[in-house]
């Protein structure tokens, strides 16, 4: 009886089973790597399990069936000769040789690669077939005892030195696409495989091949197959990177895929206001629902970077598109409480067809960062088709001229007039942010308000704005000028602020303006977004005499609750709407009856975007208080709507003299 060393197989098997197991334990990318891994794994194992079976079997000298012993070693022999096969594959998976070779070449890859093991299959299941008359591979003696044999034994170590040597081959033609460190990893499981191979043949009882393989798995596991390179902490699904290789390869193979790119329109403000980790909160919960939704199952998930999501599905129709689209609506069609702060979040999505609409990676990433970056897709359905680049390298020199602006202080308050119905004059005006370019042009604010509140930089506009109006305000005469309100815009983010109401109730008591003067607008975006934390600061606000008023009704969400249940003291109509109703009976009785409930509630009315003389005195037939638009001016500088308000209390002056008279 030959006294064989098997110990080494039992610390193999246990090592492989533990790294099996925690392989299982964590997320991995459906990728050609991944699942060869796998593969070299279970195949390592079952290996490692066969090679210590037959030897106890010598060992201890089991009275098992004569044909159990034959087939117990021609597994032992086929799946460890398997495992240099494995290692070849896996190392064209490293280099991705797969995915950009033609067809052609495809084949005689593969006929090179698969047909050595399977000449060494035949000669190792022809062995017990022909044990009687020839020895091929191995024997076996009548008492079962196991011996090498010679030249087609030799065969069989042939044809791991020829995998050894074609991916030694492979590795270096393309080290230069492989990282150092992988590139030296991968090279030493030959180093540890064929230290094993001559240790084993030299010293037949000392079975050291699959603890050479177990110790070649653990490199693999820790330096190259390391998942959380690959994982977000937060959410736990696949990061950037791991997005950046999975379509890369689905673009090598021309594999048709659908790409659906989810952004949260909230995270900056959420951030900025509420802290890291409240974001964090919504994100882990939306990552949940695409880890164990039904409908997300069939979906590779990925978290791209703050607040944006992908998803990619390989085989999909048009229904499936449809169907992907509803229940995302669905899923943040609702309202979230982290920290017992009610909050609803908003979406933009992107479905993207590839390689259709984005032939390659570069595209593609392109187009999932334009959705997360532009607001001009904000709460709504964007195809890849449809997106313009060119509006997108446009958002990004705003942005620049944007930063550049703040810190030059390049930014200017314009004001423009309001006109009161009942008192027939200017009694004040809405202040307005503009700015300026480097090239000195004028930038609408329908293009770097969105970009500001995206980059966060809104807030500090919006303060600007605030301490701009005080200061003029507490440098003239308000009754001189007639100025009984100025009307300050409020963005989303700042309403969102636990201490908006502290900030600007301290900046006004330095200047000195009376509370009655500041008219804050908020729009029903704001009121949709932060129902909570904007209540507890209008009721500071309104408390302190400041009044605020519900800007642009009627453009947005239309939430009549708005007005019951928050403090506001005017309602300002969309000029959209008042421009529909202007010679549109239907529309016009709307408007009529908007306008009286309104003042039922007790709060007046503001109409934008008069511009003719027939409008101006239409609306004030209505019952508009206000009338505001290019009728009475544009937006001016501050010393032109001084000049334009002393010269129309001068005028009202005159008109009531000359009514006394």
């Amino acid at each position: 009886m030959v006294d064989y060393i098997f110990y080494f197989d039992i610390a193999a098997l246990f090592i492989l089973l533990i790294t099996i197991i925690t392989h299982f334990q964590h997320k991995h990318l459906p990728n050609m790597q991944n699942r060869v891994y796998l593969l070299f794994l279970i195949v390592a194992f079952v290996a490692a399990g066969f090679d210590l079976l037959t030897t106890l079997m010598h060992v201890y000298e089991t009275s098992v069936h004569r044909n159990v012993y034959w087939l117990a070693h021609c597994f032992a022999f086929s799946t460890m000769n398997f495992l240099p096969l494995a290692y070849l594959i896996y190392c064209i998976s490293l280099i991705k040789i797969v995915e950009r070779v033609s067809m052609k070449k495809q084949i005689i890859m593969w006929i090179s690669t698969i047909l050595p093991y399977f000449l060494q299959l035949i000669i190792i299941w022809s062995t017990p077939l022909v044990a009687e008359t020839k020895v091929l591979a191995f024997s076996l003696d009548p008492n079962n005892f196991y011996s090498r044999g010679d030249f087609w034994f030799y065969i069989l170590y042939a044809g791991t030195i020829y995998y050894i040597i074609y991916a030694v081959t492979i590795l270096t033609i393309h080290k230069k696409e492989l990282d150092t460190g992988i590139y030296f990893t991968v090279l030493s499981y030959i180093f540890m495989m064929s230290v094993s191979v001559l240790l084993q043949f030299l010293f037949p009882t000392l079975l050291l091949m699959s603890f050479g393989i177990s110790l070649a798995a653990i490199m693999f596991s820790t330096f190259i197959q390391n998942p959380k390179a690959y994982v977000d902490n937060v959410t736990e699904l696949f990061n950037q990177d791991a997005f950046f290789s999975y379509t890369n390869g689905l673009y090598r193979r021309k594999q048709e895929f659908l790409c659906v790119s989810v952004v949260l329109d909230d995270t900056v403000f959420l951030s900025n206001n509420f802290g890291i980790d409240y974001l964090n909160q919504f994100t882990k919960a939306i990552a949940d629902d695409f880890k164990n939704e039904k409908d997300f199952k069939n979906a590779t998930s990925f978290y791209i970077r703050q607040g944006q999501y992908c998803l990619i599905w390989k085989n999909y129709g048009f229904r499936d598109v449809e169907k992907i689209i509803f229940n995302l609506r669905v899923l943040f069609n609702r309202t979230w409480t982290p920290e017992n702060k009610r909050m609803k979040l908003y979406s933009s999505i992107c479905v993207i067809e590839c390689p259709q609409d984005a032939e390659n990676v570069e595209a593609l990433m392109k187009m999932v960062n334009l959705v997360a970056e532009d607001n001009k897709y904000k709460q709504g359905i964007v195809y890849g088709r449809n997106i313009d680049f060119e509006n997108k390298l446009r958002s990004v020199d705003i942005e620049h001229s944007l930063r550049n602006a703040l810190m030059e202080n390049r930014f200017e308050v314009y004001y423009q007039p309001i006109y009161s119905t009942t008192e027939e004059m200017l009694i004040g005006a809405e202040a307005l942010i503009r700015f300026r370019n480097s090239e000195q042009n004028m930038i609408s604010p329908e293009e770097f308000i969105p970009v500001s509140e995206r980059t966060g930089d809104i807030l500090r506009i919006g303060e600007f704005v605030f301490d701009s109006v005080c200061k003029m305000l507490s440098l003239i005469d308000v009754e001189q000028y007639g100025i009984k309100k100025i009307d300050i815009n409020l963005s989303v983010a700042q309403c969102m602020q636990d201490a908006l109401a502290d900030k600007f109730s301290s900046l006004r008591t330095i200047y000195g303006i009376p509370a009655s003067i500041i008219n804050l607008e908020i729009t029903e975006t704001a009121a949709a977004h932060t129902p909570d934390v904007l209540l507890k600061n209008m009721q500071k606000l309104s408390a302190e005499g400041m009044e605020l008023s519900l800007d642009d009704y009627g453009s947005g969400y239309s939430n009549m609750n708005y007005l019951l249940t928050l403090p506001f003291k005017m309602v300002k109509i969309d000029k959209n709407i008042v421009w529909s109703a202007y010679g549109n009976l239907r529309t016009q009785t709307a408007l009529s009856a908007t306008i009286k409930m309104i003042h039922e509630l007790g709060m007046t009315v503001l109409a934008e975007g008069v511009e003719t003389q027939e409008q101006c005195e239409w609306l004030a037939q209505l019952g508009c208080d206000y009338l505001q638009g290019y009728y009475f001016s544009k937006p001016l500088k501050k010393e032109d709507f001084l000049d334009m308000m002393l010269k129309s209390v001068e005028e009202h002056s005159s008109e009531l003299e000359s009514m006394e008279e």
